[in-house]
């Protein structure tokens, strides 16, 4: 199955990837070598659960960034 992937990390790279039709979010990170904890994967918009199986709706990847004034 294909997956287009867009990735919101200090500008925008969009690439589109081959990926078993039973793979997770979680699974699309590890082959992108993105740590989960750093990231939220959007589909339509909407923040999905990385353990949940991956469909062929376009995903968009944000980087979280945190931290702040002391």
């Amino acid at each position: 199955m294909k997956v287009r992937v867009k990735i919101l990390s200090g500008g925008v790279k969009e690439q589109e990837l081959e990926v078993l039709a039973d793979s997770t979010y979680e699974e699309l990170l590890e082959s992108l070598h993105i740590n989960p904890e750093i990231v939220i994967v959007f589909r339509a918009g909407v923040p999905v659960p990385l353990d949940e199986k991956l469909t062929e709706d376009d995903i968009e990847i944000l980087r979280v960034v945190t931290g702040g004034n002391r």
